[in-house]
This record gives C-alpha cells, structure tokens and sequence, in this order.
C-alpha cells in the first residue's frame, strides 16, 4: 500500500507519549471545519477542557520537537517475583499431606 502512497507519512499516535501526535487526518478542504463545538454545560464541559489541554500540549509539543517513545522497553521483572507463591505453595501442599497422614492413621 506504502509504494502507492497510502499510509506514507502516517505515524501511530501510540508510539508518542500520553498516545497522541498531531496529524491530518481528513483531506485538506476539510481540514479547519469542526464537527464538533461543546458546550460549557454539563459532561460536553469536562470534554472542552479535554479538548483545550490536548491542543496545548500538542503545541508545546511541538515547539518541544516531541520524539517518539520507546516502542520495546526493557521488562521491569522484580527478582524471583513468582518464586515466592511457588514457596507457599509447596508449603501448603506438604501441611495437607501431613494432615492427610494424620486423619489416615487415627
């Protein structure tokens, strides 16, 4: 699809960081029309805000010369982490063994 020219330019917002990048999405007649203006009242309220805060941050972002985060970042694994219930459990299988044992004999 790249060598006819769809998708070229094109970069995956989850790649940037807070998953957002500015982009053109639509053709360019279309570019400044707005589908949707929210009002200051109730929900559409928190949805301006939202709006107005992405716009920001994109332009600071860009003044920034944001960079793409890091696509493979290294595994953040705690040392012997499932060691641990691996510990419990064989504790807990050779308490009811005993158990076993005990209830078998009397």
């Amino acid at each position: 699809m790249k060598q006819h020219g769809i998708g070229v330019g094109y970069r995956y917002s989850h790649d940037y960081a807070d998953a957002d990048v500015e982009q053109q999405y639509l053709p360019d007649e279309l570019v400044e029309r707005r589908y949707y203006l929210p009002t200051d009242q109730g929900y559409e309220a928190t949805i301006g805000g939202r709006m107005t805060s992405r716009t920001e941050a994109r332009q600071a972002a860009k003044a920034a010369g944001r960079t793409p985060k890091n696509r493979f970042p290294a595994p953040q694994v705690k040392p012997r982490a499932g060691r641990n219930l691996l510990d419990t459990r064989e504790a807990n299988r050779k308490k009811l063994a005993e158990t076993e044992k005990k209830d078998a004999a009397g």
